[in-house]
């Protein structure tokens, strides 16, 4: 008899892996709210639900009279504490609760962190916006507020002035679910994705990324993050760094049989800063695909693995056979849908490995102001011997995307028409 999987949650564009984890000979649960035409054709049994609630999951799974499973994981999806619940309801193997809520709430992965003498941004959390004005005069403008349990950059803003700090820090208590948020101080540097697998003690790095961050203030008080490119432009030595103090704050975390991300910033004097460690897969299929173009290591087998308590298979994370790769994506920002075109139909050279839709779009659909780093408006990732020259076709293809906009907010300097 097959093992049976429960998949709960997918990350945007992370269903285009799905039929990778059934072709392990699985029987497959989805568990997600948006059950697109590839996960109803994957999925041995669908339930719907939002994979980021416990109770709803928990209903869900009652309902349907689940039961004989022998492993949980999400795909990308942000949800480590519902994934530790339900791996334990089952009685499956995988991170416990209270480390799950480590890494996933800012407040506390921070002060994790600190304790174990690692180095974050300066930071204090709050509750309240007498508290994050508090905050933010001890740590200083320029600063960040984040909602303390939110991703995908939803209600983070740079406070940079006295008269607009209050308004921003109104609106990111007001998403956060529990009320809470976390001011950080603001820092510059690069910043970078490191993903992996732990395995008892030992952490094993499957890719290596950086993050393009080159029209990050473009559209402010909000970031916006222009998708990732490999090999990274660090030195060898630079990036054992980074490493090195990603593997220091895995041990911190006390993460064991677990995926790993992470998001690390470098200074330009050389200093390295964590700014999220978490147990799961590296979304936006950068984990699934991104990586694996680039290094010829695929980890959502052995990730898989985990999920079911099996041991890895390390001869599956040595590279080999990579190559340059960049993802680049086309914000969202504004206007009025007057026309769209089939993208199969876009002529694109070999080295154009995929070019796609980050949202549904239909005609006279009304787009919102770029707010966070939600479904983008289009992705394109390119491969080639060299990100340079993969970067430049990468912003030609989506210079001619087949999408009429009207009364759309062109910020200064886009490089999109």
């Amino acid at each position: 008899m097959a093992d049976r999987l429960v998949v709960c949650g997918i990350g945007s564009g992370m269903d285009r892996s799905l039929a990778a984890v059934k072709e392990m000979g699985l029987e497959l649960v989805i568990i997600t709210d948006q059950p697109t035409e590839r996960v109803t054709r994957v999925a041995d049994q669908v339930l719907v639900a939002d994979p980021g609630r416990h109770e709803a999951v928990r209903r869900a799974v009652g309902e349907a009279g689940l039961r004989d499973v022998d492993g949980v994981l999400s795909l990308g999806y942000d949800n480590p504490p519902v994934v530790a619940r339900l791996a334990r309801r089952f009685g499956c193997p995988g991170v416990d609760e209270e480390t799950a809520l480590d890494c996933h709430l800012k407040d506390r992965r921070l002060a994790v962190l600190e304790r174990a003498g690692l180095p974050v941004p300066r930071n204090r959390a709050a509750d309240d916006l007498s508290g994050a004005l508090a905050a933010l005069a001890d740590i200083g403008l320029p600063a960040v507020v984040k909602p303390r349990d939110l991703s995908d950059s939803a209600g983070v803003a740079k406070l940079d002035a006295p008269d607009t700090a209050p308004e921003r820090i109104r609106e990111a208590l007001r998403l956060s679910e529990t009320g809470r948020i976390v001011i950080e101080e603001f820092l510059e540097g690069t910043e970078h994705t490191v993903a992996g697998l732990v395995a008892g003690d030992t952490f094993h790095v499957t890719g290596f990324a950086d993050r393009e961050y080159g029209r990050k203030e473009e559209f402010a008080p909000h970031f916006f993050e222009g998708g990732d490119t490999m090999p990274s432009a660090l030195a060898p030595s630079a990036v054992d760094d980074v490493v090195d103090t990603v593997r220091a704050g895995v041990r911190a975390l006390g993460l064991r049989d677990a995926v790993v991300n992470t998001d690390v910033l470098r200074t330009p004097d050389g200093r390295v800063h964590l700014l999220e460690i978490t147990c799961r897969m590296t979304g936006a299929r950068i984990a699934t695909e991104i990586m694996p173009l680039g290094t010829g290591v695929d980890p959502l087998p052995n990730a898989v693995r985990l999920a079911l308590g099996r041991s890895l298979v390390l001869d599956e994370l040595v590279p080999g056979g990579g190559q340059a790769v960049v993802q680049r994506f086309l914000p969202a920002h504004g206007g009025t849908v007057d026309w769209v075109g089939d993208l199969a139909a876009v002529r694109t050279p070999p080295q154009v490995y995929d070019l796609f839709w980050g949202r549904e779009l239909r005609v006279g659909a009304t787009l919102p102001p770029y707010s966070g780093g939600a479904d983008p408006l289009a992705g394109v990732i390119v491969t080639g011997t060299d990100a340079a020259r993969a970067e430049a076709m990468a912003y030609e293809v989506l210079d001619r995307l087949p999408l009429g906009l009207s009364g759309a907010v062109r910020p200064v300097g886009s490089r999109f028409r």
